[in-house]
Formats: structure tokens, C-alpha cells, sequence
């Protein structure tokens, strides 16, 4: 079998069924069909085939198989030589060449499989060969093999518990990078609102969203009036919103990077408005209410305070944080031509920390933060329309000044009334004497009263943030 030599094929192939075929040849040396190992699939059969082998002289054979292999099926025909002698030799025979020569084809084809063999096994590098040993340690069940210090030997290594302790704290670190990821935005904003502090009241106008972005007291907490839909960022954390105009706000997803992100939301005209979840996440009431991914706040001044914990968002009702006034103008009053007029509140319907002072009209000595205000006079129409301003003036402890502005132009008519309103975010800082009062102005050569009404002539103001 001279052909051993000749021949330097790998002693195996391969072949994938199409159901049909049942007959795989193959064409490297055997000595006799046990030397084959047939397996499908990767798993060795014994049985449901039969093996031709071509002749004396002719490398290979033929695998048929009593059933043919499934459509993607793989079959492997390999060379596995099993060790055994092919000759004897005694002291007085002489050995026949054929003989010698078929026992050193069966040492060569051997020698090559387990050369084969040995490829597919991990080995030293040539720098390793002379200073290393594979040699295992003792047995130790549930224990690693590992390298010891000196990385000459194999030692045991850590058990399960270890493996485990080290995934925990892995998961560990990852959640403490993730927070401090969330903590260095949050302190980047506070970088930014701290410097902004030196030139006072920060605004950021958005004309395209319609969006307002404002840090208005001691605390930069920003503030954002939100009359159409909007998604709030990771970066707006601790932001106070008035939502609108039946706009929806929009969560991020719940994550271990948002883990402590906060938003105070609240209705801020009686729409309905509401609270949406990102997709897949919900969110659950602290009060006992039923989960779910949206969340409403049908009444003018619903406020809920929304909070993530990493894994899920949270909403907490807030119903009140501070002092609330409601003023009312039950009568008429005297509007004249040529300037602006304040309107004098003739009943006060609640006044939750006595800060209503007549001689003002207004609200003074208010605690710093923020405040929503929420402002209607009744304004009767003539066959004259006439443009009018209602104006929130601020008292720093010297001065009032305008702070909130609202303009309309009345319809024409008569027997009617138009309703003139103003709403929106009132800072109040930390300088003595704070307060709030309303003005009117209008542009008729005539004086105009104010229409008397027990309902449509109001000031009301609550405190919503800090």
C-alpha cells in the first residue's frame, strides 16, 4: 500500500444530505472498514450503513447508507486507526516485503492521524515548551483550572461561590458607573445654572417648539412651559413643567443611568392634559393607584412630582407645597382712559397664609420659589373694540415692576363680556418685601369698567417649587 506515501490527503470528509442521496465516497487509505468512524450530526453511529472498500490497490471506498441522510443532515467520514498488529514475525520465518511494507503503511498513517490529532489540541508556544508544565493539580471539586502566580504550573483556582461574588460586584460597578454617569449630568447642569447666577435670570427662548427654558431663583431650578407635546431629556432633571393646551409629556426610558432624575409636572389651565411613558415601561402611583403609561391630570392644578429609581418611573401627587390666595372682583370697577389701573380684589376666598394686603392689592411677604398664577377679569364689550394689557407686577423690596404680560383686543357687541386672562410661572427671589399684584391697561379714550362678576374677575397663585 505504497499509495500511504503518495497520498497526503486529510483522512476525513465531509458531505450534507438532501434526503435522496444514500451513497458518500471518500478517497484517503484505510487498512480495513473498522478504520472508519461514521458520525451524523456530530453523533457517531455503529449502525445503518455498510462500507465498500474500493481494492488492494485503490486508496478509499464508499459509505451506503440503509436509509438516506435528511436534507441538511452533515455526515462526517473519518480515519480512526485502531492500534493492533497487521503482521507477525517469528525466529525462523523470513518476512515477506509485502508484509513489512503494509505494517510500515499502518505506522505512517497512524503517526499522521495522531499528528492530526494533536493540532486540534492546546499546545506550548516555543517559548514556553522548556519553562512550563500541563501537568493538573490535585482534584478539587467546583474549582477553575488557572495559571499560578509564577505562570509555570496549573493551580485550582476560584469555586462557584467566588465566580458568583465576582459577577456581583462586576454588576456592582457598573451600577455605581452608570449612577455617577447620572450624577456628573446632573452636576454639569448645576455647573452651568451656578455660572449663569452671576448675570441673574437665565432665559432660553425655542421659537420652533415653542418651548421656554428659565432659571428664575436661588435654586436655578428650571423652569419650562410646555403647550404643546414634548419628551423630556436626562439633562432637564429637577426641571418644573406646566403643561397646557391638552399637551402630553413624554418620559425617557427607565434606566439605571436616569436613577434619581426628577420632574414636577403640573396642569396649568384645566386641559387635559397628561403623562406618557416611554415604550415598555410603566408608571406607578405611590398612593395605591393602577399602574399604566399614561398617567392624567384632568383639573387645573394637578401637580404630581415623577421620580425614577433606575428600574421604573414613579408618580408621587403633590396637592399643595406652599401658600395659596385666591382673590375675587365681585363688583364693578372704574377702569379710566390713559393708564394703568391695579385691580382692587374686594373679596379674598382663601388666603392659606394670611399674605392678601389690602392697601397693595396684592400678595406680599411671599416665601422664595416658584408660583402659578391664574389671573381672569371680566371685561364688558361695546360697539368699540379696544386692546387691553393685563401686566403681574413683582415687588423687590423697593420697587413693583412688570413681570408677567398678557394682551388681548376685545370683541364688539353688546350685553356680553369678554374674559381677559393671564397665566404663567411667577419667580419670587429671596430679597425683602416680595410680592405680587395685578395691573390693567386698555387703549379707550373713555373709562371702561371692569364687569361685576362673582366668578370671571379672579387672582389665584400657589406655590409649586422651591
Amino acid at each position: 500500500m505504497g499509495a500511504v506515501f503518495s497520498n497526503q490527503r486529510i483522512a476525513s470528509t465531509r458531505f450534507v444530505g438532501d434526503g435522496v442521496r444514500d451513497a458518500f465516497p471518500f478517497d484517503f487509505d484505510v487498512f480495513d472498514a473498522g478504520d472508519l468512524r461514521i458520525s451524523v450530526n456530530d453523533v457517531h453511529i455503529e449502525t445503518g450503513f455498510h462500507i465498500a472498500l474500493s481494492g488492494p490497490d485503490i486508496a478509499g471506498g464508499t459509505v451506503h447508507f440503509e436509509t438516506p441522510p435528511d436534507t441538511g443532515a452533515e455526515i462526517d467520514i473519518a480515519r480512526v486507526l485502531r492500534l493492533r498488529r497487521l503482521s507477525s514475525y517469528d525466529a525462523m520465518s523470513l518476512p515477506r516485503g509485502d508484509a513489512i511494507d503494509r505494517d510500515l503503511d499502518f505506522l505512517t498513517a497512524a503517526i499522521g492521524d495522531i499528528d492530526r490529532a494533536l493540532a486540534g489540541t492546546l499546545r506550548f508556544g516555543a517559548t514556553d515548551l522548556d519553562g512550563a508544565s500541563a501537568e493538573l493539580p490535585g482534584i478539587d471539586p467546583g474549582r477553575a483550572l488557572i495559571w499560578n502566580e509564577a505562570g509555570n504550573s496549573l493551580a485550582n483556582g476560584p469555586d462557584v461561590a467566588d465566580i458568583t461574588a465576582a459577577v456581583d460586584n462586576a454588576e456592582r460597578a457598573s451600577d455605581a458607573a452608570n449612577r455617577a454617569e447620572a450624577a456628573d449630568v446632573r452636576a454639569q447642569t448645576a455647573r452651568q445654572s451656578f455660572v449663569q447666577s452671576d448675570a441673574g435670570a437665565f432665559l432660553d427662548l425655542d421659537f420652533r417648539s415653542g418651548d421656554v427654558l428659565a432659571w428664575e431663583d436661588e435654586r436655578r431650578m428650571p423652569v419650562i412651559d410646555a403647550p404643546t407635546n414634548r419628551i423630556m431629556d436626562i439633562r432637564e432633571t429637577g426641571s418644573l413643567v406646566r403643561l397646557s393646551n391638552g399637551a402630553r409629556l413624554s418620559l425617557p426610558v427607565a434606566s439605571i443611568a436616569r436613577n434619581g432624575v426628577r420632574y414636577r409636572v403640573f396642569n396649568g389651565d384645566g386641559t387635559l392634559v397628561d403623562i406618557a411613558a416611554a415604550s415598555g415601561d410603566l408608571i406607578k402611583p405611590t398612593h395605591g393607584g393602577v399602574e399604566a403609561s399614561i398617567h392624567k391630570l384632568p383639573l387645573r392644578g394637578d401637580m404630581v412630582d415623577l421620580v425614577c429609581d433606575g428600574g421604573r418611573w414613579f408618580v408621587l401627587p403633590i396637592h399643595q407645597v406652599g401658600p395659596l390666595v385666591k382673590l375675587l372682583r365681585t363688583t364693578s370697577q372704574s377702569v379710566p382712559a390713559g393708564g394703568a389701573f391695579l385691580i382692587e380684589w374686594d373679596q379674598v376666598v382663601e388666603d392659606s397664609h394670611g399674605l392678601y394686603d389690602g392697601a397693595a392689592h396684592g400678595i406680599t411677604n411671599l416665601p422664595p420659589g416658584h408660583y402659578h398664577v391664574d389671573v381672569g377679569v371680566c371685561f364688558p364689550i361695546t360697539a368699540q373694540s379696544v386692546a387691553t394689557t393685563l401686566s403681574l407686577e413683582r415687588f423687590d423690596g423697593t420697587n413693583w415692576s412688570s413681570h408677567l404680560q398678557a394682551n388681548d383686543i376685545t370683541a364688539t357687541g353688546t350685553g356680553a363680556s369678554h374674559s381677559l386672562r393671564l397665566s404663567g410661572i411667577a419667580r419670587i427671589g429671596t430679597t425683602p418685601g416680595t410680592g405680587l399684584r395685578v395691573r390693567l391697561l386698555h387703549t379707550d379714550g373713555d373709562t371702561r369698567e371692569i364687569g361685576a362678576s362673582d366668578l370671571l374677575s379672579f387672582f389665584q397663585l400657589h406655590r409649586i417649587g422651591g
